[in-house]
């Protein structure tokens, strides 16, 4: 297991179980202890679930106390959140914390989460980073052990229980401070630094990911490295341009295959995917990388997983102007036995906002980009229901507030509604702050985007035209062809709705250029029919 071959160590663990005499849970108590958390261990690692069932009713029987049942609680609230059984992978983790005597708040509310919160800042006051790193390892078995159960509930809740993740996250850190840091602590430093960030404390989110990261290495903590690297590259693609900053999470990829956290490992893999993407980077290449992210999530048989990559893959493919995906069958054909992956994306947009979201979003964003109103707006409205955030996909969550921000103004100033452009000058404010308070590489163009957006309603068309131009220009020099493409479109609809028809000829070749540079032969091929629309009633 040390070695990250898990197959071998599998079958080396199932090899010695095979030489257990009957009455062997009394007799060698210990050392069939061991061997099946060992097995149970790979098993999830290798995607032995049927295995691992049998494994865990053992365990659970035959194990004396909490501490002893402890690996296979783990990992099986692992298996029943790959499984997508959310609320009973919160309920078993809950349980084991209750037997831990660590109390989780029955309500979490505003104001407990805010009482959690003034607790932590108080007792963080005054730590320098240094401090932190430095700080005393804990001992404590019982609080070692809820470290690990809170650190696994933090990942269902998120995702079905937002309100009750912060107190997760708040409550990691408050045991590390109080009695000493376990190998979990760098998880909890980095998921605190992203809890701030997604409030707007960008620079103070990235402190707590850089002391997680050293006290990663300190720690040599393997068990959450591809957790610590995943929430970090987030938190860097703010300042850090989001071109480089991706590449963290290759790392974190990796790094959560050697350890047999094979969920962080797709997760970095599909953040790597879908940064590509907002990035600018040629579609054939994305596709090409989800294809993959498909494959392994399939092979690890994860549908959870499966269902938040599906609408990105869909909206990449749309862009492209392709249907099929290059399947791997072997894999495929296991898994579509197993799953019935229509079924589940309606199940779990049902149950999950954290899922119901990208779906919406895709939807509305494919459409904005097709330029088809009326399903944006659909779209946008179901959109519009999930308040939710999150404290992971921090990066990803200003890409959504940029395009609603778009997509309102449009829907607007089309319909003249005062509630569609409060939204779209909501969305110009907040990007307006991270270009301020983080990088003006990531955001100047956006910002600029919005603005004249945001002037053309008001009116403004002088000021508007500048914008357009610096928004064409910004996006040119950091690197972002997509929306180089974007703000030569929507530049081109501002002088046809204003009645400059030859200068907006010009901006919409420039944008059918810069899509096909990109990738998006479907957008480039949509908008050269709209030209040729526009040329035919020209003549």
């Amino acid at each position: 297991m040390a070695m990250s071959d898990f197959f071998s160590a599998y079958w080396f663990f199932d090899y010695g179980i095979s030489y257990l005499k009957s009455g062997h849970w009394s007799k060698h108590y210990e050392l069939s202890l061991g061997l099946f958390n060992g097995a149970a261990e790979c098993a999830f690692s290798i995607g032995e679930h049927d295995s691992l069932s049998i494994l865990s009713e053992q365990i659970m029987h035959f194990a004396k106390c909490i501490e002893d049942k402890h690996t296979i609680f783990l990992t099986t609230i692992k298996l029943l959140i790959i499984r997508s059984n959310l609320p009973a992978a919160i309920e078993c983790g809950l349980d084991a914390l209750a037997d831990l005597d660590e109390d989780f708040p029955d309500e979490c509310t505003q104001d407990v989460i805010a009482h959690f919160m003034e607790d932590t800042k108080e007792m963080l006051d005054g730590m320098s980073d240094k401090d932190l790193i430095t700080h005393k390892r804990m001992t404590d078995p019982k609080k070692i052990i809820a470290m690990k159960f809170l650190a696994k509930v933090d990942q269902p809740m998120f995702m079905i229980r937002p309100r009750d993740q912060p107190i997760a996250v708040l409550k990691m850190v408050q045991i590390s401070l109080m009695y000493g840091m376990s190998p979990i602590s760098p998880f909890a430093f980095v998921a605190y630094g992203s809890f701030i960030a997604s409030m707007g404390n960008i620079r103070e989110g990235c402190r707590y990911a850089g002391v997680a990261r050293a006290l990663l290495q300190k720690m040599n903590s393997r068990e959450v490295a591809g957790a610590v690297i995943a929430y970090s590259a987030q938190l860097m693609a703010y300042l850090e341009p989001v071109q480089s900053a991706i590449e963290f999470h290759l790392e974190g990829s990796k790094a959560g295959m050697e350890c047999g956290a094979a969920p962080w490992a797709m997760l970095n893999n599909f953040l790597y995917d879908s940064g590509s993407y907002w990035s600018g980077k040629k579609l054939h290449l994305v596709r090409s990388q989800l294809d993959q992210t498909i494959s392994l999530v399939k092979q690890y048989k994860n549908p959870v997983m499966l269902v938040q990559l599906l609408p990105l893959y869909g909206t990449v493919s749309k862009m492209i102007g392709a249907t099929r995906r290059n399947s791997n069958p072997e894999t495929d054909a296991k898994f579509d036995s197993e799953y019935n992956t229509d079924q589940l994306e309606r199940d779990l947009r049902v149950e999950n906002p954290f899922q119901a979201k990208p779906h919406y979003f895709n939807k509305m964003y494919t459409a904005f980009m097709l330029r088809n109103f009326d399903d944006m707006k659909s779209a946008a409205k179901k959109y519009s229901q999930f308040k939710i955030g999150s404290c992971i996909f921090v990066f990803s969550s200003s890409i959504y507030t940029f395009y609603e921000g778009l997509i309102s103004f449009w829907i607007g100033r089309k319909e003249n509604d005062d509630k569609w452009i409060a939204k779209g000058k909501d969305a110009r404010r907040a990007i307006e702050s991270l270009e301020a308070s983080s990088s003006s590489w990531n955001f100047e163009n956006k910002a600029k985007l919005l603005q004249a957006e945001e002037q053309y309603f008001e009116g403004n068309l002088e000021h508007a035209e500048t914008l357009y131009d610096s928004a064409v220009l910004s996006a040119k020099e950091h690197r972002f062809v997509n929306e180089e493409a974007l703000a030569n479109k929507l530049s081109g609809f501002f002088y046809l709705e204003t009645g400059r028809k030859e200068e907006a000829k010009v901006c919409f070749f420039h944008a059918i250029e810069k899509y096909r540079q990109w990738g998006a032969f479907g957008v480039a091929k949509s908008l050269a029919h709209f030209l040729e629309s526009l040329e035919d009633a020209s003549t």
